[in-house]
């Protein structure tokens, strides 16, 4: 069998023309390429974590305000009409950030990292329902049930970091 110039997969015959460098290259173009694909992969995990952590924590960080600012057990300085309204407007736009961060989650997964994005949407759908879905003589900041939803919510919260962490950092 003769060997032509461009064909040959063997060193030794007299008419080879590639170096070993480049059937190497040739050889290890598709883990490259694989590798590749897992690191944008990664990347892309860690910008939608990211994006639901600074939503999340924004949505938080709003009901939260309006529970501290807003007391119904004799406020020193009640707060006007517009910052309250605000502050609520600033709920909402976190909260929409935080439902777009959780379906651009889902399209990159895995399902755990779904589920603990779903668990912190959740514990933010608890703490909303204390505010928004109550009338003002019932919003208690210092309630037992106040107290839990916030306890679960950072539970949620810090399984999802950790999760996320775990699964963006390359091992």
């Amino acid at each position: 069998m003769r060997h032509t110039s461009g064909s040959c997969l063997l060193h030794s015959s007299p008419g080879c023309s590639r170096s070993p460098e480049s059937l190497l290259g040739a050889f290890l173009e598709p883990v490259k390429a694989r590798v590749a694909a897992r690191t944008r992969l990664r990347e892309e995990r860690a910008l939608r974590s990211a994006q639901l952590v600074e939503a999340a924590t924004a949505a938080r960080d709003s009901v939260l305000w309006l529970f501290r600012t807003v007391r119904t057990v004799a406020p020193s300085l009640p707060p006007s009409p517009e910052l309250v309204a605000d502050a609520e407007q600033r709920y909402w736009t976190a909260r929409s950030d935080l439902k777009k961060a959780l379906l651009l989650l889902r399209l990159v997964g895995p399902d755990e990292l779904v589920a603990g994005a779903l668990a912190v949407a959740e514990a933010d759908r608890a703490l909303r329902t204390l505010w928004f879905d109550r009338a003002p003589a019932a919003r208690l900041a210092h309630s037992a049930e106040m107290s839990a939803v916030l306890r679960q919510g950072r539970h949620a919260f810090d399984e999802f970091t950790d999760l996320a962490r775990q699964l963006t950092t390359p091992s």
